[in-house]
């Protein structure tokens, strides 16, 4: 692998896909980490519609034994809440211990407005890879 090749060493998954959330819990895929040993968590605000007082949007990571079942928080594993619209954070995790299934769960939160909405999306980028990727 060339150091100018990133693409290697990293592999990129929607742990959910961008959406107009109402104050609600979502609940990503199972992405399966096997072969990787950390990762990162993005998560992103979008607009907010329907003029709530405050908004808030949480996104954490969680594992699972077999990718159905069993779902727990990582610990360590969530990125700082994010109260505005248009506003990214992430949150660099270990995955050492870690089962083989992780998923994104987001949850949004109002206060006021009529019938609030926060655009949002998270990204997981796994690296620490244990042998190299060949395809995805």
């Amino acid at each position: 692998m060339l150091p100018t090749d990133v693409g290697a060493e990293v592999k990129v998954v929607a742990g959910f896909s961008p959406r107009a959330s109402a104050g609600e819990t979502i609940n990503g895929a199972a992405i399966d980490r096997q072969g990787f040993q950390s990762c990162v968590l993005h998560a992103r605000s979008g607009a907010v519609s329907g003029a709530p007082t405050t908004v808030t949007y949480d996104a954490r990571l969680q594992e699972s034994a077999d990718g159905v079942a069993g779902w727990t928080d990582i610990a360590g594993a969530a990125v700082a809440q994010i109260a505005a619209a248009d506003t990214e954070k992430h949150v660099d995790v270990n995955l050492a211990g870690v089962k083989r299934y992780i998923r994104v769960v987001g949850v949004t939160a109002f206060t006021g407005g009529t019938a609030p909405t926060l655009g949002v999306a998270a990204t997981v980028v796994l690296g620490g890879v244990v042998v190299e990727p060949t395809s995805y």
